[in-house]
C-alpha cells in the first residue's frame, strides 16, 4: 500500500474516532489527511492489538507545541489512553499549548496531571454547541 493510501485509510479512522466522541466530527476527513501531510504537524497513536482507537496531535511552532487533536474512542476511555499518549509529550522541552472547552472538566483534570495550568479564556471558541475554551499551557522540560 503506498503512502498516500495508508494516510487515507488512517484518515478515515482517525474521522470516525471524532465522530464516535463528538456525534459530529469538529475536523472533515480531508482536514485530517491534510493534517496528516504537513511536515510540521506529528500523530501518536493508541492501539487496541493493531486497531487504532485514540490519537493525539501536535503542531510545531516557532518555539512551542500546540496540542491540536486529542481524541480515544468512547469505548476504550477511562482506561488511560489519553494518559499514555500525553505521556509522549513529557520529556519535550517546548512549551505546549492547548484549548479545552470549557464543559470539560475530565479533559482539564488530566490535562492538569500533565502540568498543563489554565491561562485564559476564549470566549465562544467552539461551535456545536458554542462553547467558550478554556486556553492552557505547560512549560517544557518537566518530568510527570
Amino acid at each position: 500500500m503506498m503512502k498516500d493510501e495508508k494516510n487515507q485509510e488512517i484518515a478515515a479512522i482517525l474521522f470516525a474516532i471524532l465522530e464516535d466522541v463528538y456525534q459530529v466530527s469538529p475536523w472533515s476527513q480531508k482536514q485530517i489527511l491534510t493534517d496528516m501531510n504537513r511536515l510540521d504537524v506529528d500523530y501518536f497513536f493508541a492501539y487496541d492489538d493493531k486497531e487504532i482507537v485514540g490519537f493525539l496531535s501536535i503542531q510545531h511552532l516557532v518555539g512551542e507545541l500546540e496540542l491540536t487533536n486529542i481524541a480515544i474512542k468512547k469505548a476504550y476511555q477511562g482506561q488511560g489512553l489519553g494518559s499514555q499518549l500525553l505521556a509522549m509529550l513529557t520529556k519535550d522541552e517546548l512549551p505546549i499549548f492547548l484549548e479545552v472547552r470549557a464543559s470539560n472538566q475530565a479533559a482539564q483534570a488530566l490535562y492538569q496531571k500533565f502540568g498543563f495550568r489554565s491561562l485564559t479564556t476564549r470566549k465562544d471558541y467552539y461551535h456545536n454547541p458554542k462553547e467558550d475554551a478554556i486556553l492552557m499551557k505547560r512549560e517544557g522540560l518537566v518530568d510527570y
